[in-house]
């Protein structure tokens, strides 16, 4: 049973640097993008991504910065708080989204190709901490 308790504490140690490094980054994203760059190191997955703003960012300033990153221009909901586009994903364009004041939450889903599904996230689905069990 050492063995199960060891594989407990170092996954809540994992998450504990989720949250400290990637914190506006929900865990599913992380874990999923991981183990994807693990299984195929040369390839950068392609996601659907998702990024929350607080309700006060200028909309046309986010867009244009996404443009600027990635090459693809997002489609915007949520009166200008939501925005999704397909792109490839890294660890380390993740940690750049987290890192931006006006981001509260960013989503992802693996899309394979460029094609994709649309926005299907709401922010209340963001938690800084995993889903726990009452």
């Amino acid at each position: 049973m050492s063995e199960l308790n060891e594989i407990r504490r170092v996954f809540e140690g994992l998450h504990t640097l989720y949250e400290i490094h990637l914190p506006k980054v929900h865990p599913k994203l992380i874990h999923d993008l991981l183990m994807r760059i693990r299984n195929n190191p040369r390839k950068d997955p392609f996601y659907l991504i998702e990024v929350f703003t607080k309700p006060e960012v200028n909309s046309e300033e986010m867009r244009t910065y996404i443009i600027t990153k990635t090459g693809m221009n997002p489609t915007i909901h949520d009166s200008g708080t939501h925005y999704a586009f397909n792109n490839k994903l890294t660890l380390e364009f993740l940690k750049e989204l987290s890192d931006l004041k006006d981001v509260i939450a960013v989503y992802g889903d693996f899309m394979g190709a460029v094609t994709g599904v649309g926005a299907s996230h709401e922010h209340t689905e963001h938690e800084h901490q995993w889903i726990k069990e009452d």
